[in-house]
């Protein structure tokens, strides 16, 4: 069996036509790159994604955090962890709130739902997870599929994950904000701020009558 990289354009989960490598053995490896590939964002999206993340500055993002639970000693130290997280992210959140890309609103909706978790031992067990951009592409990517693909796994540092566990109405919360990219053909681009074009006066001419 033909084991040659093959890469064409190929339509993503955003509806945007990129060049994807096929590269896995056989009709079922090509079947298997065929489909991950129809259920994972561009380059170009991913990229507009962390873009939305860079340089946040120290803006401030309110988020009500709930009680947690679990064991007195976990909870303590659970909360030492989110508060270091929440300071960490919360100028990115601030940043994504003013930013006009739907994918950006979806970010933070991503990140929203990771503060709704109110695990002690989920903190703990990712105390050490960045929550970078990979993981929300990861995250906005659950966000966007109608169904779980089989070539997607989901693990435990994923917030999708464990509100498909928990209750999926903070999902359903989470895709009614990240509407403006699910359920459609193309991800809509980044409207950029073009100023008004300035009025101008009509041109009179002068009529001379010999």
């Amino acid at each position: 069996m033909s084991n040659a990289h093959i890469s064409a354009l190929t339509k993503r989960l955003c509806g945007h036509l990129d060049m994807y490598s096929f590269s896995s053995k056989g009709r079922d490896g090509r079947r298997s790159d065929s489909l991950y590939a129809a259920t994972t964002l561009c380059g170009d999206c991913r990229a507009r994604v962390g873009r939305s993340l860079e340089r946040p500055g120290t803006g401030f993002f309110p988020v009500a955090l709930p009680a947690l639970a679990g064991r007195s000693n976990a909870v303590s130290w659970a909360k030492d962890i989110r508060l270091k997280a929440l300071r960490k992210m919360g100028p990115v959140m601030a940043q994504l709130k003013r930013s006009d890309d739907p994918l950006a609103t979806a970010a933070l909706a991503v990140y929203e739902m990771l503060f709704k978790i109110p695990l002690a031992l989920f903190w703990i067990e990712n105390r050490e997870f960045p929550f970078d951009s990979s993981w929300v592409v990861s995250e906005v990517e659950h966000l966007m599929r109608r169904r779980p693909s089989s070539v997607v796994r989901l693990n435990g540092c994923s917030a999708f994950y464990y509100w498909s566990q928990a209750d999926a109405g903070v999902i359903a919360t989470a895709k009614e904000a990240s509407s403006a990219i699910i359920d459609v053909d193309v991800v809509p681009a980044v409207q950029p701020d073009v100023p008004p074009a300035p009025k101008t006066l009509p041109v009179i001419t002068q009529c001379i009558f010999l």
